[in-house]
């Protein structure tokens, strides 16, 4: 791995559970996540927003979640 790559990972133990957290981080962090909210504008810094995460083929709202942005 390169610090090129784009990278989505789990940041929360494996299993079932109410919450999960995944981790972006990479030069393509903006695309992938305008591609995954549906919105081009990245939320406010270090502010968590409200955010419906889209099938990014059909546009479906799969769920909506927290996004924090650093």
């Amino acid at each position: 791995m390169s610090d090129l790559d784009t990278i989505f990972a789990p940041a929360t133990a494996i299993g079932r559970a109410g919450v999960a957290v995944i981790r972006l981080s990479g030069p393509a962090v903006r695309m992938a996540l305008a591609a995954l909210t549906g919105q081009a504008k990245m939320p406010v810094p270090r502010k968590a927003t409200l955010t419906p995460f889209l099938d990014w083929n059909s546009g479906e709202v799969l769920d909506q979640g927290l996004v924090l942005w650093f």
